[in-house]
């Protein structure tokens, strides 16, 4: 798209509908962060510790079958999940389950970009 000046326009408008719209732009992007951080503590508290229900491994046996092993209060299910339908294998005992030990961290952006920043500025010197 190329932008052109209207016949009656004057540069000072032009430079205002310019910041205008850089305004908005800038809003429209703070409203997708607000949107993201809101739906991303809800997913966190949805999966939260206090849950009862957990799910402790995954495992794919075909495309639209799995078999997963889950924590319901106390007790862990064997589980064979189909297109439409869940079906119990087996009961285990807690000694029988391996549960992993790694946790979801969540996510520090501003690490990140930090690294990359580093990383760049490292291959810029060479």
């Amino acid at each position: 798209m190329i932008l052109t000046r209207a016949a009656g326009t004057s540069n000072l408008e032009s430079i205002g509908q310019l910041i205008c719209l850089i305004i908005l732009f800038l809003f429209v992007l703070f409203l997708a962060y607000l949107a993201a951080r809101i739906s991303g503590s809800f997913q966190s508290n949805a999966m939260n510790k206090r849950s009862n229900i957990r799910i402790i491994e995954v495992f794919r046996v075909s495309n639209n079958k799995v078999i997963e092993i889950v924590k319901v209060g106390e007790q862990y299910l064997v589980l064979a999940v189909c297109k439409d339908n869940i079906t119990l294998l087996t009961r285990l005992d807690e000694a029988e389950v391996k549960e992993p030990e790694t946790t979801l961290e969540p996510i520090n952006f501003k690490n990140i970009l930090e690294k990359m920043r580093s990383e760049k500025r490292n291959h810029d010197q060479k």
